[in-house]
């Protein structure tokens, strides 16, 4: 069993529960690959409703969560399941990958737009191959508006979606093959 831990305990703005959070956190760890006694902590930010979900450290890992990120679309103040898992399975991958290896020195925030959306295709096709609903074509089209309109690029996509893990130099090498491409693609127009 993970060592999870849920801040708040209780919930007063929402209606979440931690335990709930708390198993669907040890499910998805589990299913990435954290060891049974690795430390996780996920920081619920219940009064906004906005949905942005980052990793902030890494030993302990610690994830931060606006609250709208786990919510009900059809239930508003409740938990999804599937929400929940998805955007936990994204931030988890990205940290099972940083404390594996093979991304040593990569700054926690500071990626570009680009690298962020490069690395978010790998971790959620793994996501999508764990068996969640991960809606791939909202994935591609913010792919797509960092790393460009073109075959080229959904290329890439697709490479990054269907890869397991990768090393940061793959994410970077994914990149730079988007941009060589939109500047190829600039100096035929």
């Amino acid at each position: 069993m993970a060592n999870i831990t849920i801040e708040p305990a209780e919930f007063i703005l929402v209606s979440y529960a931690a335990d709930e959070i708390a198993a669907i956190a040890e499910r998805i760890a589990t299913a990435v690959g954290f060891p049974a006694d690795r430390a996780i902590q996920i920081n619920v930010e219940e009064s906004t409703p906005l949905f942005r979900v980052l990793l902030t450290s890494v030993s302990p890992v610690t994830i931060d969560v606006e609250g709208g990120a786990f919510e009900d679309p059809k239930r508003p103040r409740h938990v999804s399941e599937a929400k929940t898992a998805v955007a936990l399975a994204r931030v988890l991958f990205q940290a099972h990958d940083r404390v594996l290896g093979g991304y040593t020195g990569v700054a926690l925030q500071g990626l570009t737009l680009a690298q962020q959306m490069a690395w978010d295709a790998n971790a959620l096709g793994r996501s999508e191959r764990l068996g969640l609903t991960v809606l791939k074509q909202t994935h591609l089209y913010a792919f797509r508006n960092r790393h460009g309109f073109s075959d080229a690029s959904d290329a890439v996509f697709e490479r990054l979606w269907n890869a397991g893990a990768l090393t940061w130099s793959d994410i970077e090498m994914a990149c730079a093959e988007t941009e060589a491409g939109a500047g190829a693609g600039a100096a035929k127009a």
